[in-house]
């Protein structure tokens, strides 16, 4: 992650002010942003709710984007980077995925809430360029490096296999959509039902499959 990528993330505004209303005003956008989403969420109910003025808040933030990115990374810094894991086996590598996301499922900032204001980024220009896409597909980018760890320790072909990334990407959204939550328990079922069957059969012949699935 460059600097110039992270100054385009957290976009307050400059100049000598008194920071000690910032946290009053994050934690009341992070209040209206949990409970009415990022669309329904306007700038005078998070004045109101922090005690302060709306100037208060645009002296401090250009826009309400600019806030919202603000808002997720403040309690979520890993956000800017990708942490890729590296355990030394496939199943290992996706293991810490899946912790990793049952330790946010309890924290204020989850990845389900992160997934649901990208989503939301696709219909607001603006959202979307402060948010540099770098959220939506994070975790497209680490499970792709996972799967490219894999081929290099030879556990699987080397083969394409970013449209495995795609698909986990696509079911998180499409789950988000359908206002159904995207957990751990979520992530791990995608995991051991769809994505390590499919690459682990990918390099078997049609007759291997066949014999595979007859002996099941």
């Amino acid at each position: 992650m460059t600097a110039d990528s992270e100054s385009k993330l957290r976009q307050r505004t400059e100049g000598r002010l008194d920071r000690s209303r910032d946290p009053a005003i994050l934690n009341a956008a992070l209040a209206e942003l949990t409970e009415h989403g990022y669309t329904s969420t306007n700038m005078n109910d998070i004045a109101t709710r922090a005690g302060v003025g709306k100037a208060a808040i645009y002296r401090r933030w250009s826009s309400k984007a600019a806030l919202m990115t603000d808002v997720l990374l403040y309690w979520r810094p890993d956000l800017l980077h990708d942490d890729i894991p590296d355990t030394g086996s496939l199943e290992g590598d996706f293991e810490v995925i899946v912790e990793r996301a049952a330790r946010t499922d309890d924290e204020l900032i989850s990845n389900d809430l992160v997934l649901r204001v990208a989503m939301e980024a696709a219909h607001d220009p603006e959202l979307a360029s402060a948010l540099d896409e770098l959220m939506v597909f994070r975790g497209r980018r680490v499970v792709t490096a996972i799967l490219s760890q894999a081929v290099q320790r030879g556990e699987v072909g080397d083969r394409d296999w970013s449209l495995v990334a795609d698909v986990m990407t696509a079911m998180g959204l499409m789950r988000v959509i359908s206002g159904m939550t995207v957990d751990a328990g979520f992530l791990r079922q995608v995991i051991d039902t769809l994505v390590l069957p499919a690459i682990y059969n990918a390099d078997a012949t049609p007759k291997q499959r066949s014999r595979e699935g007859k002996q099941k």
